[in-house]
């Protein structure tokens, strides 16, 4: 793979590329395995794939000087994560992939059906100099079968049609996250709007109805109206307009899933 800008770590086998990151964070690291043992997802949610089927890597970036953008770490991460896959994909994946707040990647399957083919986990540090840093954690399943999947709701690019080496897509993420962290790091108010833009213009929540569970174990079924300032999915009762007084503005902490209630009802992709 191509190492411009980056200091690479590949490894045969590891129980997280994100642990590994975190034991020695420095900026523009880039840790990579073959194998990961013990993966995780967003609530210590596990994630695992048999060796050499998925993109396992994570990627250690300089946070910028405004912290009011923070927030938004695995948003603009997804999105260019997207930007790799289409890129990789080329006219195939054209209309084919998309986000879901707050961190996860999706691809339409043959059938018409999105199905979540990885996510992403950010992990905030510092280096031993005290500079703020991200370490962004990206999961992709490749070449898994559907009977290697864990859940149904699940896909990989192969299952989703699309015959892709690792290589090619560790290479367009690490290039397209590294394009992006560099913009978000200039931090203009210009720039900065034009990454929140693209990622609302590739989310597929915007416009869903999604159930919201929250951790007190409620499920609150909403439309989905839209991703403020903030990185917070803001949605309205079912039927009501998007400026409704009942509007509400989840950030990640307020809820522990939020489900599309039809994933083969979106509007298309990127």
């Amino acid at each position: 793979m191509s190492r411009a800008g980056w200091v690479v770590e590949l490894l045969d086998e590891v129980d997280s590329t994100n642990a590994r990151a975190m034991g020695k964070p420095q900026p523009w690291a880039l840790v990579a395995a073959h194998l990961q043992t013990s993966g995780r997802g967003r609530l210590t949610r596990s994630w695992q794939a048999p060796a050499g089927s998925a993109v396992t890597m994570s990627m250690t970036l300089p946070l910028p000087a405004d912290g009011a953008t923070w927030g938004w770490a695995p948003l603009f991460v997804g999105d260019a994560v997207r930007g790799a896959l289409v890129d990789v994909l080329g006219d195939k994946g054209v209309g084919r992939v998309g986000t879901k707040w707050p961190n996860d990647l999706l691809v339409r399957d043959p059938d018409g059906t999105w199905r979540k083919v990885g996510g992403i986990l950010c992990q905030m540090t510092r280096s031993a100099d005290g500079t703020p840093l991200v370490v962004a954690g990206v999961g992709l399943n490749v070449s898994q079968e559907r009977e290697e999947l864990p859940v149904e709701t699940a896909t990989s690019l192969r299952c989703a049609g699309y015959d892709i080496g690792r290589e090619a897509v560790i290479e367009a993420v690490a290039a397209h996250v590294m394009a992006s962290a560099v913009t978000w790091g200039r931090a203009s108010g210009h720039e900065v709007a034009a990454l929140r833009k693209r990622m609302r213009d590739h989310c597929l929540t915007i416009g869903a109805d999604v159930d919201i569970h929250t951790p007190d174990g409620a499920v609150h079924r909403r439309c989905a109206t839209g991703i403020d300032d903030e990185g917070r999915l803001e949605a309205v009762p079912l039927g009501e307009q998007a400026d409704s007084p009942n509007r509400m503005a989840y950030s990640v902490a307020d809820i522990v899933h939020a489900r599309l209630h039809r994933s083969d009802d979106l509007r298309t992709g990127q």
